[in-house]
């Protein structure tokens, strides 16, 4: 006979099992009960299923023995939704999938730089849980900034919203004119965030309404309709239409200062010469995408050369 050292009865042997970890024995009905108990409970980590004696954490396999077939496939479901499975090595790692649009889990090493989906094909960076941009030559903090720039052209979509470009309080606009007026005593226009002075409260704006025109371009130190700048007039239009309906999301060339590609914070200006970005980096600054200094944009050609248009610092 044996003793079991969870309800204190003797039973023969074939009645009880021994535990291989630890050789302790308990009766087969205490064990089955005992595990049924953990998962109505919800206890479905390894580590809650150990010796009633010893508190050594039993084999894997054991628990599928011990429990009937609807409940240890209710114990795998539980197990599958918070990743924690049977048979994973120590270096291994069950996860999701971090596209919005996929539920796929897959196993990943522990210290993986990064984890790619089998299903969708999406790279993630491990660090901060974005899209992957190691191979951007991008860090965590910039990819971080471009996110929350990413997020706020989303919700100024559909929400109507606008952000102060010094402050960043965002606010929303029922109606009213566009030139907007902070709480930090920053002007703004609420169509483009690009900081104004009070001069510009109509100048900024097409037929020089506020109300219901959009905006001008800045261009040789004024502001200036669109269609009467040569180059800029393409450029201006395809980005203005991009806002809602984008052709095309990035720009062959990054800004110098954040490595943003992304046409809705980027403007490239001056015949591709100069990128303006209005990245939480960046800030409405502009830079030569040649040598990659800041560019005063009320004289933008003060850095270039007037015979050969060229870059004086290269």
């Amino acid at each position: 006979m044996i003793d079991c050292n969870i309800c204190y009865c003797s039973y023969e042997e074939e009645k009880c099992f021994t535990l291989p970890n630890c050789l302790h024995q308990f009766c087969k009905d205490c064990l089955s009960q005992q595990f049924e108990t953990k998962i109505n409970e919800n206890q479905i980590d390894l580590s809650d299923f150990k010796c009633p004696q010893c508190n050594r954490l039993f084999n894997p396999e054991i628990i599928e023995n011990f429990l009937p077939p609807n409940l240890f496939k209710k114990y795998c479901d539980f197990a599958l939704q918070f990743n924690k499975i049977m048979g994973l090595e120590d270096h291994e790692l069950l996860t999701n999938c971090l596209n919005e649009k996929c539920i796929e889990k897959f196993i990943i090493w522990k210290d993986a730089e990064y984890m790619q989906c089998p299903s969708c094909k999406v790279k993630f960076c491990r660090k901060c849980s974005l899209e992957y941009h190691q191979d951007k030559g991008i860090d965590c903090e910039k990819q971080k900034e471009l996110h929350k720039d990413g997020f706020y052209f989303e919700m100024k979509k559909t929400l109507k919203i606008c952000r102060c470009p010094k402050c960043k309080n965002l606010c929303e606009k029922i109606s009213g004119c566009n030139f907007m007026y902070c709480r930090c005593k920053t002007n703004f226009c609420f169509l483009c965030d690009v900081e104004l002075i009070e001069a510009y409260h109509s100048s900024h704006f097409q037929k020089n309404d506020p109300y219901n025109s959009p905006c001008r371009v800045w261009y040789n130190g004024t502001w200036v309709d669109p269609d009467k700048v040569p180059k800029i007039i393409a450029e201006t239009k395809q980005q203005i239409e991009q806002v809602d309906q984008i052709v095309e999301k990035e720009n062959k060339i990054p800004c110098p200062n954040c490595q943003s590609k992304q046409k809705m914070i980027c403007q490239l200006l001056y015949f591709d010469k100069i990128i303006q970005c209005s990245s939480v980096k960046c800030q409405q600054k502009a830079f030569c995408i040649s040598c990659k200094k800041q560019v005063n944009l009320n004289d933008p050609m003060s850095h270039f050369n007037v015979q050969s248009n060229q870059c004086k610092f290269i």
